[in-house]
């Protein structure tokens, strides 16, 4: 199947769905206003975090603007903290932050650091990835070779899920495969359609929201955190696939995560300039 920037395009796609100025690559035909993105900005997504419904934690995933090499980029992060009962009956402190690099122009990831500490295990890594020479250098003692060849414009874990994000479900209901690299292992990233359920959730989404659920398949030993097993990911069921739960295996039982506030983003500012380029680079390649 034909794959453009890291995303497996399955029949039953529909570009006009995409919601990034980036798909603009598919159809060349959308104007710059309907190219809003589901995320930018300022938007802050935070998660109460609970395992066996006891109080264990917080998360927050967030989106910014930077700048890498002198070129504007969105920056993705999410942090997570233990405290609480937890922590405390435990023992086991957790205390990760993880922050990657994305170009809305090209829609690929630039890198990615990852700073984990979850109990006993702890983890540093950075990965520097070349979207166009398809090379990634990444510095992580836990890995055998400093450099990989991943083919052009891979995403990283945690760019991974904004890019399904925004790329939006097919006829079938499921999320785009993602082209992903992480913890030197290259994968496509899935995502399958469970169920449809009903959530109350804090304002300003409100009570009764219709969300899609979906299991994220992973390959051993990548995730967004250090112990990780099965993993089901909750998005409202609209154009703005908001992430507002998350289940994940842990070594005993179920860890949850559940939206605790959620933060629109800012108007994209780029929007405009993204599209004129991503048109150009489409009709040039026509």
């Amino acid at each position: 199947m034909p794959r453009r920037c890291g995303i497996e395009v399955r029949s039953g796609y529909r570009p006009w769905r995409a919601g990034l100025a980036l798909w603009l690559t598919l159809t060349g035909t959308l104007s710059p206003a309907d190219a809003d993105p589901p995320f930018g900005p300022s938007e802050r997504i935070a998660m109460r975090i609970t395992w066996v419904r006891l109080p264990a934690g917080r998360a927050v995933l967030g989106v910014a603007d930077a700048e890498r090499a002198g070129r504007p980029v969105l920056e993705f992060s999410l942090e997570a903290k233990s405290h609480g009962f937890f922590a405390w009956l435990t023992g086991f402190k957790v205390n990760d932050r993880t922050v990657a690099a994305w170009d809305p122009e090209r829609g690929c990831s630039l890198g990615i650091e990852k700073r984990l500490r979850e109990g006993r295990h702890a983890r540093d890594q950075r990965v520097v990835l070349d979207p166009e020479a398809g090379v990634a250098e990444v510095e992580d003692p836990h890995l055998p070779a400093r450099q990989y060849r991943v083919g052009p414009c891979v995403q990283d874990i945690l760019s991974a899920f904004f890019v399904a994000r925004a790329a939006g479900w097919g006829r079938d209901g499921a999320l785009p495969a993602v082209r992903t690299l992480d913890n030197g292992r290259l994968f496509d990233l899935s995502f399958h359609p469970r169920r449809l359920e009903r959530l109350d959730l804090p304002a300003p989404l409100g009570r009764k929201v219709a969300t899609r659920v979906y299991e994220v398949r992973l390959v051993p030993e990548t995730g967004v955190f250090e112990q990780q097993g099965r993993l089901f990911l909750w998005v409202t069921d609209d154009e703005r696939r908001i992430p507002v739960r998350l289940r994940a295996k842990a070594p005993v039982g179920w860890v949850s995560a559940d939206l605790e506030s959620y933060r629109a983003p800012d108007r994209y500012s780029s929007r405009n300039a993204a599209a004129g380029s991503t048109r150009a680079a489409w009709r040039a390649g026509r």
